[in-house]
């Protein structure tokens, strides 16, 4: 495989800058972070030590994109709270955004593309163009819309846990395919085999994704337009009963029943529409956020430097591969609700495999020793061949529990503190010493601890008393 690529395995199956700004002539509230991060939004509770909190974005000319998070005091330097009728109206208009559980399938609808060639087709393909990611996409209108959506959400996750630092960076560019011959026909153009759904290509900060979307593209049209029919049918009728029973209020209210629990039977085809959809593409959608995930850092954040240049103050230079193959899969599985999406969570799958890795007496079965995972590099993490599947197998599982555990249980990731390690390591310090003074603990001691978190971690994020 050429070294200008790293191929996406998903063996396991998951702030000196300002993150995004104000939006639009809302009033929000504010909260500034110790880490230099500025964050607007609706503060949801205030429980003294932790503050839950809604992260809202509203990119001029784009529909808004929100997340939901929690910030404590530590990490918390002044807030600044919207009088009582502003937080109402806010609520009002964030509320708003999610009529009948519909926040999403608007967003969606209000996408805009512009057409680009494709495959050596004139204007074949849709183009949208994001802060931080442009989308170049053969498949079907609905697919690309939902993508484009999802990719606006995932992004606003990445800048809460890493602030975006070199706002000039070259986005990244997203390629969607439709059909795997498509996919193919790209990677043969560009010199590449893999058996990879999705390929990473560093020097271009280039991602190509590739999965058989046509069939449910089709479908998904073919549904879409049928619930619009729905709709503009039980308009009509609603009309019609307005001027025939316009006289007879208790009559019109009967018959507007029926018309109101039709519609709300398309509402709940749509919602069973959304859950076949986020079923169906679970896998494209955690493999392309895995792989957004190592463009967004390479590009915005911590961009890879030499060993003089990193002395020199120019930055801090990349992330371990240890940690950023964790960190890419903190986010493949988001939780999407009422067309949010948030993170934080713990996967059930990987959690449970580290809780039963824990309890396992078998020399293999266990997690990786931190000393071990901590010298790890890009190689540990790929499979050429099949006797290496399980050992990537532990790296990964065990590069997720760590980076879950710095990055929600110890609030490490995105401080200056994990700077300073950066800087050690990609000096040439060794690793392990550069992690214990990062964590300000031993590392026997450090990983006591680690491993006791795991055992009350629940997948919901929470730990068990």
């Amino acid at each position: 495989m050429p070294r200008a690529i790293v191929a996406l395995l998903l063996v396991a199956a998951p702030l000196l800058a300002q993150p995004p700004g104000p939006s639009g002539d809302w009033p929000m509230d504010e909260i500034k972070s110790k880490f230099g991060g500025v964050y607007h939004g609706l503060i949801l509770e205030d429980y003294g030590d932790v503050v839950k909190f809604r992260i809202v974005k509203r990119p001029p000319g784009r529909p808004t994109v929100t997340l939901t998070t929690t910030f404590t005091a530590a990490e918390t330097d002044k807030i600044t709270r919207l009088t009582d009728d502003e937080r109402k109206k806010l609520r009002e208009r964030l509320a708003a955004l999610d009529s009948e559980g519909a926040g999403e399938r608007a967003h969606v609808a209000a996408i805009e593309f512009t057409q680009t060639d494709w495959l050596g087709k004139e204007k074949a393909a849709r183009r949208y163009e994001a802060e931080q990611f442009v989308v170049i996409s053969g498949a079907q209108d609905d697919i690309t819309r939902r993508a484009v959506v999802r990719l606006e959400k995932i992004y606003t996750a990445y800048a809460r846990v890493l602030p975006p630092r070199h706002q000039a960076a070259r986005p990244t560019r997203v390629e969607l395919t439709d059909s795997l011959t498509d996919y193919k026909a790209i990677l043969k153009a560009s010199g590449v085999e893999a058996q990879n759904a999705a390929v990473f290509f560093p020097a271009d900060n280039r991602v190509v994704c590739g999965s058989d979307l046509k069939r449910l593209g089709d479908d998904l049209r073919r549904t879409r337009l049928h619930h619009e029919q729905q709709r503009v049918a039980l308009d009509k009728t609603e009309k019609e009963l307005r001027e025939l029973y316009k006289g007879s209020k208790d009559e019109l209210e009967r018959f507007l029943g029926g018309v109101r629990k039709e519609r709300e039977k398309v509402a709940a085809a749509e919602r069973e529409n959304d859950a076949a959809f986020d079923a169906a593409t679970r896998r494209l959608f955690a493999i392309l956020y895995h792989e957004a995930f190592h463009s967004y850092t390479s590009a915005f954040v911590y961009p890879p430097l030499k060993p003089d240049e990193v002395k020199a103050g120019m930055g801090t230079g990349e992330l371990p591969r240890w940690l950023n193959e964790g960190l890419a899969q903190l986010f493949e599985d988001p939780v999407i609700e009422a067309g949010e999406l948030r993170v934080g969570h713990a996967d059930p799958v990987r959690l449970k495999k580290v809780q039963d890795a824990l309890e396992s007496k078998k020399a293999d079965g266990g997690l990786v020793p931190l000393t071990d995972l901590l010298r790890t590099g890009r190689e540990q993490f790929v499979t050429t061949v099949a006797g290496e599947k399980q050992i990537a197998d532990r790296n990964y599982l065990t590069a997720w529990a760590v980076a879950h555990y710095l990055a929600f249980g110890r609030k490490v990731v995105g401080t200056k503190e994990l700077d300073d390690f950066l800087v050690a390591v990609n000096t040439g310090t060794d690793p392990a010493k550069a992690f214990a003074t990062l964590v300000g603990q031993d590392l026997p001691t450090f990983e006591k601890d680690w491993h006791e978190y795991l055992r009350k971690l629940l997948p919901d994020g929470s730990v068990r008393k």
